[in-house]
C-alpha cells in the first residue's frame, strides 16, 4: 500500500509498504511501484488544475460547470483525479485548464501517450 507522507512545495514525501514473500515477488514491488507512480502524478497532475474561478480564453469569459471525476492514463497506470471543466453560458464546447496545462493528449500523460 503507497501513500502521501509530507507535502511541501513542489516536494512530494511517498511510502509504500510491500510484502517480500512469494513466488511473483518481482510483480509485486513492480505494483507498489507503479501505485507510487499514480500516486505522485495524480498529485502532479492536481498543480495544473484552477480555482474554480471564472477564466478568459481571448475575449471569451468561461466559468466552471463543475470540479468531475477523470482518469488519466499515465506510465504507470490510470490515474483517477477531480478537475474543473469551464464553459461558457451559452453552453456548448467544454475547456479544460488541466489538461492544456499538463499537455494531456487522448486521455494520457506525455510519457504515457508516445
Amino acid at each position: 500500500m503507497a501513500e502521501v507522507i509530507t507535502r511541501e512545495g513542489s516536494e512530494l514525501t511517498l511510502q509504500v509498504t510491500i510484502k517480500l514473500t512469494g513466488s511473483l515477488m518481482e510483480n509485486t514491488i513492480l505494483d507498489g511501484c507503479n501505485e507510487l507512480g499514480c500516486l505522485a502524478t495524480a498529485d502532479a497532475l492536481q498543480k495544473f488544475d484552477r480555482d474554480g474561478s471564472p477564466i478568459k480564453l481571448g475575449d471569451t469569459k468561461l466559468t466552471a460547470r463543475v470540479k468531475a471525476n477523470k482518469t488519466y492514463q499515465s506510465p504507470y497506470g490510470s490515474v483517477k483525479i477531480q478537475r474543473y471543466v469551464y464553459q461558457t453560458s451559452k453552453g456548448g464546447k467544454t475547456y479544460c485548464p488541466l489538461e492544456q496545462n499538463a499537455r494531456i493528449i487522448r486521455g494520457a500523460t506525455p510519457t504515457a501517450f508516445s
